[in-house]
């Protein structure tokens, strides 16, 4: 069976909310949603090789999402949900199918965000709740992060509710000018071609350079070329 792998998150895959409100600021998490797993998955495997369904065992919601390889294998991983507060049912069957992609290793970097506390002093939309406690409505997002070696290494959030003030990492008050867009478009672009590559029979650099030749040397000319429209193509889809 080949080896799977799927790219790191970035910043755009990741949403941050609060998570607790302390007396001098308050605590945010990181999560990634349904939609990111949905198009990792698809960027990787593509879209006809992976599949998800659900079922329940003693009252509680299990989700497994399948992948199938190239030898026509679909192999499995499951993991149960938690309903959450809002449309429990939907909530739940979301929250497993999350967590049946972590166990696929999708996003499992978020497994060493910091803590993250931000000063109540950096929120703007502080007011109580229907419940008396008070409730933070700011509107936070992660601007930046780098991954190395399955661990967060970098990150920053700003709170766009304050003007897009950095509230954690980077140069606080001022938002990091993305230097690094070029290079993690080009990661992005890298590993959805490579992904194309691996699902058509093509795992390693050296194959890669083969349907090269083709190109160079005129042979199979028309299946090379579909191969590089095929890549164009993902390149584009990786760029929008």
């Amino acid at each position: 069976m080949a080896m799977l792998s799927f790219r790191p998150l970035e910043a755009e895959d990741i949403e941050c909310r609060v998570s607790r409100i302390g007396e001098k600021a308050v605590e945010l998490l990181l999560y990634k949603d349904a939609r990111c797993d949905m198009r990792l998955l698809d960027e990787t495997v593509g879209p006809e090789n992976w599949q998800c369904r659900y079922e329940l065992i003693n009252d509680r919601l299990f989700c497994e999402v399948g992948i199938r390889f190239k030898d026509g294998e679909w192999v499995w991983k499951q993991d149960v949900g938690n309903p959450s507060n809002m449309e429990a049912a939907k909530g739940e069957a979301s929250d497993a199918f999350k967590r049946a992609c972590f166990k696929w290793g999708i996003g499992r970097e978020l497994y060493t965000a910091p803590k993250i506390w931000v000063p109540r002093s950096q929120c703007k939309k502080m007011q109580a709740g229907k419940n008396g406690k008070t409730q933070c409505y700011d509107d936070f997002r992660v601007t930046d992060m780098a991954v190395d070696d399955g661990h967060i290494v970098r990150l920053e959030i700003c709170n766009m509710s304050n003007g897009g003030a950095v509230v954690y990492g980077g140069k606080q008050g001022k938002a990091s000018n993305a230097a690094n867009d070029a290079t993690k478009s080009y990661e992005r672009m890298k590993h959805a071609v490579w992904g194309w590559c691996k699902r058509h029979d093509c795992d390693t650099e050296e194959q890669f350079r083969a349907k090269l030749a083709g190109i160079e040397k005129r042979q199979n000319y028309e299946r090379s070329s579909q191969f590089f429209n095929a890549v164009a193509e993902e390149f584009e889809r990786a760029d929008g």
